[in-house]
């Protein structure tokens, strides 16, 4: 009767867990997985086409991921990454604003991507660029009698909002009334995207400065395979920008005019210089102004063997008075910006609105300085207000620290169109803005999932041994020669990623039914694995 009594308790416990099993999904398991080309035919055209468009087999990495939306990979740390196909990091501002350059056409409502800014450019420069990616967009400037009998402007500033993609500016629509303004008395493109993935800085900012996508001009992430396949940076830190290539607009106009043209660009970091191209270390080139941060002091630097650093916006001070401005503006002075203890941190404050207050200056006392406009040969010049980015991935792009670089990013905006009339001369310069891509929203705020990479890299380890260089949100880089002494293919690892549950991604799967939104435990969590080498090929008959 014990023995009875003991069978029943252990079936009853059993049936429990089957239940609670079933309950968080462990055996309701997804049927076989898709081939590759299933995986990449499954997906909205659109997401493969900006996939295709981010590859360039020398430098991307051996595998092409993207998470299953909403889904995402999230940073290291837990925190928002922002690469990907979907929309919601693609759709950005495009805005063409010169009154009496540019007719005032308000809202386009056609798609155009970023890689049309440069043949754009080079047809308000009165010359012509064929590519691949881009086209000249006729609203703002098209060949006519009319246009060539009109002196081209003397400056075209281009600056990017990094971050600032239509998700964050509908975040806070309250936020950015001079950018309202100039889509409404310019030339907005409504409809304006990245137009590939991955959707992160280098290649984007290299998109728009050459008029290709990163499949032609060789950019295309942050990290990126060197010659010998180790993973580097895009730009190399500043030491050099030989991944580079394709030359930029501002290289053709340079070379036009026998470098008598100004070129110059002001950046966060090196990542921004695909804007502008290779300077000296080009063939032919000269020494162009650029200008990035020192990340740990906030002071101005360059690579002063292939740019030039201008000294009128390095002397640039007042720096200190913003910061002491910010601490007051909620009546303590305690060094906090809404309780961030961050104002005497060298390696933070160029996180706050103070600072882009300060590059905004910096960048004006060198347009007047450097004489940018002041004769009838065009200057180029291109900024990076980095600031909305760099607080959404500490904070999140729904946080009051985004809106607050936001309202100053905008507010700087209005300073420097008021500065150009004064310095310029209206009628004789104009402005394009745009963004690199949109922000990732909180898993919960999309019922969604935020991968963790460490874990996936983990798991890859485990299962394969150390073949794994690096995971990041939208690629893994691989270690080849260690594959080939274990035998392992990247058909191996794509296919074992393919088939990758949410509970592989955590220890704790009775976590996971409160915490990963729509997905279940056993769920795949990519839409798409696959050796990238394959991107090129892949055809949808579409």
């Amino acid at each position: 009767m014990l023995r009875s009594n003991r069978l029943l308790a252990a079936a009853a416990v059993v049936a429990a867990l089957v239940m609670a099993s079933s309950w968080l999904g462990l055996f309701d398991r997804e049927g076989e997985l898709p081939s590759f080309d299933a995986q990449a035919c499954s997906l909205p055209s659109d997401y493969l086409e900006r996939t295709q468009r981010g590859y360039f087999g020398p430098r991307s990495g051996q595998i092409a991921l993207i998470p299953r939306e909403p889904a995402y990979m999230a940073t290291g740390g837990g925190g928002w990454s922002h690469s990907g196909p979907w929309p919601y990091l693609q759709d950005v501002p495009l805005v063409f604003y010169g009154p009496g350059i540019i007719e005032r056409r308000g809202a386009i409502q056609r798609p155009v991507t970023v890689a049309d800014v440069a043949p754009t450019l080079m047809t308000m420069l009165r010359a012509s660029l064929q590519t691949d990616g881009g086209e000249a967009l006729d609203e703002v400037a098209r060949f006519s009698g009319k246009m060539l009998r009109r002196p081209p402007p003397r400056l075209i500033l281009t600056i990017v909002w990094d971050g600032g993609g239509w998700n964050t500016l509908r975040q806070w629509p309250e936020a950015w009334p001079n950018l309202a303004r100039i889509m409404r008395e310019g030339v907005s493109y409504e409809k304006a995207t990245v137009g590939s993935s991955p959707s992160v800085t280098p290649a984007v900012h290299t998109t728009l400065g050459t008029g290709e996508f990163p499949s032609t001009h060789g950019i295309t992430g942050v990290p990126m395979q060197d010659e010998q396949g180790v993973v580097v940076d895009a730009f190399l830190k500043g030491e050099s920008s030989r991944f580079l290539q394709i030359p930029t607009v501002a290289e053709r106009w340079d070379e036009q005019t026998d470098n008598e043209a100004l070129v110059g660009m002001v950046g966060y970091e090196p990542w921004h210089l695909g804007m502008i191209g290779k300077g000296a270390e080009m063939s032919g080139g000269d020494r162009d102004d650029a200008v990035w941060l020192d990340v740990e002091t906030n002071e101005w630097i360059t690579n002063p063997s292939h740019y030039r650093s201008p000294r009128a916006l390095v002397e640039t001070g007042g720096l200190d008075r913003d910061l002491d401005e910010l601490d007051a503006a909620d009546g303590e002075a305690d060094r906090a910006w809404r309780g961030n203890e961050i104002l005497d941190s060298p390696d933070r404050i160029e996180e706050t609105p103070a600072f882009i207050r300060y590059h905004a200056r910096a960048l004006m006392n060198m347009i007047s300085g450097e004489g940018y406009g002041g004769d009838g040969i065009t200057d180029l010049l291109f900024t990076n207000f980095k600031q909305i980015d760099r607080v959404g991935h500490y904070f999140n792009m729904a946080s009051d620290e985004v809106r607050d670089s936001l309202i100053e990013t905008d507010a700087q905006l209005g300073e420097i169109l008021s500065f150009l009339d004064d310095e310029v001369g209206r009628g004789r310069w104009a402005v394009v803005l745009t963004a690199d891509h949109g922000q990732q929203p909180d898993a919960g705020a999309i019922d969604g999932y935020g991968i963790d990479p460490r874990e996936v890299e983990a798991d890859i380890r485990d299962r394969f041994g150390a073949v794994v260089e690096a995971v990041w949100p939208t690629e893994v880089f691989l270690h080849e020669d260690r594959m080939a002494e274990l035998g392992v293919s990247v058909e191996d690892v794509a296919r074992f990623l393919g088939d990758y549950r949410l509970a592989d991604n955590t220890q704790r799967p009775d976590m996971l039914v409160g915490g990963a939104g729509r997905f279940h435990s056993q769920d795949r969590i990519f839409s798409l694995a696959v050796p990238a080498v394959l991107l090129p090929d892949i055809d949808c008959g579409t």
